[in-house]
């Protein structure tokens, strides 16, 4: 993981630091971390990276009240923040890259990789990985940030949960899910064996 640039908040700007409400700062100590890494493994810009989760803040720091009068505060946080990296998805082909270069290396993702029963070795590992990245791209909303935050950051189902606002049983749900649609679309271009297994619990 990175480590985020920032410690007090402050606008894109340049200009003064915004003085955030008290829970909130306390939610930024929480989540800030993870809220960077995710950010910046989805951009691949670090100095980009902290102005998004900057923003985030701000923004929410605008309506926190009603953040907090939502049943789940933390769920709602999460959306204000991925919306912002949403809009910035034009830099995604940075997560592509980093992908197919981990997959080559088999770095960062050899474990997820083993657990998928593995890349066919006779297969290129750059086009392995640009076949893995393009697949993560599309997969949808919430199966998106499991893969990213649990296989690119390497947060455990616990500490995913919390950054996303949600129960483990959901974590664990959805990487399950996304790992089928991941098998599946990558077999369909004979990039897997015949069988794979899934360990999604830990």
């Amino acid at each position: 993981m990175s480590e985020p640039p920032f410690a007090d908040t402050a606008d894109t700007a340049g200009t003064a630091p915004v003085e955030l409400p008290i829970t909130l700062q306390a939610f930024q100590r929480i989540h800030a971390d993870a809220y960077f890494d995710y950010a910046y493994a989805c951009l691949g810009d670090a100095d980009l990276a902290q102005k998004i989760v900057t923003q985030a803040f701000i923004d929410l720091g605008d309506c926190w009240d009603r953040v907090l009068a939502h049943p789940q505060p933390a769920r709602t946080a999460w959306a204000a923040l991925r919306h912002l990296v949403e809009v910035t998805r034009e830099h995604l082909d940075r997560l592509d890259e980093r992908i197919a270069f981990s997959v080559a290396l088999r770095l960062e993702w050899e474990p997820f990789l083993d657990d998928l029963d593995a890349i066919t070795t006779n297969i290129d590992g750059l086009e392995a990985g640009m076949a893995l990245g393009g697949a993560i791209k599309e997969l949808p909303a919430a199966k998106f940030d499991v893969i990213v935050l649990r296989f690119v950051v390497g947060l455990k189902v616990a500490a995913t949960a919390q950054a996303m606002g949600t129960d483990e049983g959901t974590v664990k749900s959805l990487t399950t899910q996304a790992r089928n649609k991941l098998e599946a679309r990558l077999r369909s271009r004979r990039l897997l064996r015949p069988s794979s297994t899934k360990k999604d619990q830990e």
